[in-house]
């Protein structure tokens, strides 16, 4: 689509202003300081702001931003662009410069505040490096390691660069079963570019147009493999934090499973709001708007008092609520609980089906 309105390179899908502010400004960062760390990180702020490209991003009439076409995770067309303003303003705007210098500065004060140095980062690195990263203890001499304050390493979460019990927190996004093809939202734009097709069969996505972990089982494999590789990480007083949403109750049976199996057991959990509320796309469809938010430690003789979520008026609530009992009996869930699991969630409001008036006709349809 984007060969066949014209637009053949990068630099066609932003408008001449915005091309020429950005230019700008990246010219300018290199007269801001002899510092090249606060170059690089002034030069992050303006090149993030390219995220959003005028011709392939679009106005948001609800919540009065531009959105680049990626944005909820779907190709967005829309015939109505929106430029967006690159440098940005103190009050409004979403992934401006200045928005972005401003969370630097933050970061930076935060930074200072608490270390009154520098982060030393060390990467990035391949997963599949030969060797795990020795970040605690001493060395064979007996002084202590020089440990990064950052690894950054990029592959599989199945093997993670870090010695056993060294962490105090894994804080994760996991992959949402079959409701967000990560790998395939590159797709567009690796084509448009002339690269070559990534292999996407190592995500831990559900997807039932190319049969990729569809068999029985395999998700929840894959899942446990990778929270395993985390428990082993992790302190006896470590936690794993993260959210999670789907309104199949089999893709959190599935997780649930998953980290059983992994050693884990629930220190608490709480429903919080999530990003789906803004997005025009997902009003009125029944769309989850909620997500759990999950609190897991490894399985040990420490005392545990667990924190749960307070109940609220709301279909989705309700459905949450059903959720969270079972999400609280992770480490001790045994005998029926799947199929005991499967019939209360399946009898909640949010997943019913319900009654539609067809127009121009008063009777009603099951969607």
């Amino acid at each position: 689509m984007l060969l066949r309105h014209g637009f053949t390179q990068w630099e066609d899908l932003y408008p001449r202003r915005q091309r020429a502010m950005v230019e700008k400004l990246l010219q300018l960062t290199e007269e801001c300081s002899k510092d090249q760390a606060v170059v690089a990180a002034l030069r992050l702020a303006v090149l993030g702001s390219t995220e959003m490209a005028g011709h392939l991003s679009r106005w948001d009439r609800y919540y009065l931003k531009s959105y680049e076409s990626m944005a909820g995770h779907r190709f967005n067309f829309t015939t109505l662009a929106a430029e967006p303003n690159v440098w940005g303003t103190t009050v409004s705007g979403r992934g401006t410069t200045l928005r972005r210098l401003i969370q630097l500065v933050k970061a930076a004060e935060w930074l200072q505040q608490k270390t009154s140095r520098r982060l030393h980062v060390q990467g990035p690195l391949a997963a599949a490096s030969a060797s795990v990263q020795p970040l605690i203890g001493e060395d064979v001499d007996g002084n202590p390691l020089d440990r990064p304050d950052a690894l950054v390493v990029v592959g599989s979460s199945q093997r993670q660069l870090l010695p056993n019990g060294s962490v105090d927190l894994v804080l994760t996004d996991p992959p949402y079963h079959d409701d967000v093809h990560y790998g395939e939202l590159s797709l567009p734009l690796q084509a448009w570019a002339g690269l070559s097709q990534p292999d996407l069969t190592a995500d831990a996505v559900v997807n039932r147009v190319t049969g990729q972990l569809v068999a029985d089982g395999s998700y929840e494999a894959l899942l446990a493999s990778i929270f395993r590789e985390s428990t082993r990480l992790l302190r006896d007083d470590g936690h794993l934090i993260f959210s999670y949403a789907n309104r199949d109750p089999r893709a959190w049976v599935q997780l649930f499973e998953a980290l059983q199996s992994a050693g884990l057991r629930t220190a608490g959990c709480t429903i919080v709001h999530s990003e789906n509320e803004t997005d025009h796309a997902k009003r009125g469809v029944r769309a989850c708007t909620l997500d759990l938010l999950l609190d897991l430690v490894p399985l040990s003789s420490l005392p545990l008092a667990q924190h749960q979520p307070t109940q609220e008026p709301g279909a989705e609530q309700e459905f949450l609520t059903v959720v969270a009992s079972y999400a609280l009996q992770i480490g001790e869930l045994s005998g029926t609980w799947r199929e005991d699991f499967m019939a209360e969630a399946s009898d909640t409001e949010f997943l019913r089906p319900q009654p539609r008036a067809k127009k121009g006709s008063p009777a009603a349809t099951i969607e």
